[in-house]
């Protein structure tokens, strides 16, 4: 029997408590082995917001790049756990649920056509796109998991 390396048993584990924490949300982990390294990335639809998210997974990843030395540095090695690399969240928007999020911020502070820039802008000194996702970016989206 093929041994799973240190990233898949990372994927793995994390797979196991993501399902546990939020049983209602499909997410896809996969786990690569590359020269220099290895990661696990994490992908999902609306649901918990990424930092929910990397509450659960942070602990899964064995270290950081610093930039500031050019050097990855292990500042989080868990001995008896497996760890990666890398391990990336990224929770993703689908339109469905944007088009809801800008139906209801509209409705709420009587935007007569959610579909002029203008008004949005009058009201939010921001466009339309940038209230949706930052309301979206903070928010656990109810009932949106597909």
């Amino acid at each position: 029997m093929r041994e799973l390396t240190e990233a898949a048993k990372a994927a793995k584990a994390i797979r196991s408590e993501l399902k546990k924490a939020f049983p209602e949300i499909k997410f896809r982990v996969r786990s690569s082995n590359y020269a220099g390294g290895d990661s696990v990335r994490i992908v999902w639809n609306n649901g918990p917001t990424s930092d929910s998210v990397e509450n659960i997974t942070d602990k899964y990843q064995y270290g950081h790049f610093d930039g500031m030395v050019d050097m990855y540095v292990c500042t989080n090695n868990i001995e008896g756990l497996p760890q990666a690399r890398f391990v990336f969240a990224s929770r993703e928007i689908t339109t469905e649920a944007y088009a809801a999020k800008k139906a209801a911020i509209a409705k709420e502070f009587g935007i007569e056509n959610p579909a002029d820039d203008k008004e949005w802008f009058k009201i939010f000194s921001r466009w339309p796109q940038e209230v949706i996702y930052r309301e979206l970016r903070v928010q656990v989206l109810e009932g949106a998991a597909a």
